[in-house]
């Protein structure tokens, strides 16, 4: 018995449209280790809801955690 649910799968057609990237660029993503490799079932290749989910909070970490600087509001620049 499972004792978590499984994760949906994304086959490669709805991960080019989430991503709005083409199939060439996931594979070539894919050869160079930059995005996880998919799980072949019979003749298609799906990734995991949780691994591309995953994936997107490792890429956008930086960028979420960003602060940044607020403009320098001076009274006379006004």
């Amino acid at each position: 018995m499972l004792t978590d649910q499984v994760s949906p799968l994304i086959d490669v057609s709805a991960l080019c449209a989430r991503l709005s990237i083409s199939r060439r660029t996931i594979e070539n993503m894919v050869r160079a280790q930059l995005f996880p490799p998919p799980v072949r079932i019979g003749k298609k290749v799906y990734w995991s809801e949780k691994t591309v989910a995953g994936w997107q909070l490792r890429l956008f970490a930086d960028q979420e955690s960003w602060v940044g600087r607020l403009p320098n509001h001076d009274a006379r620049s006004l």
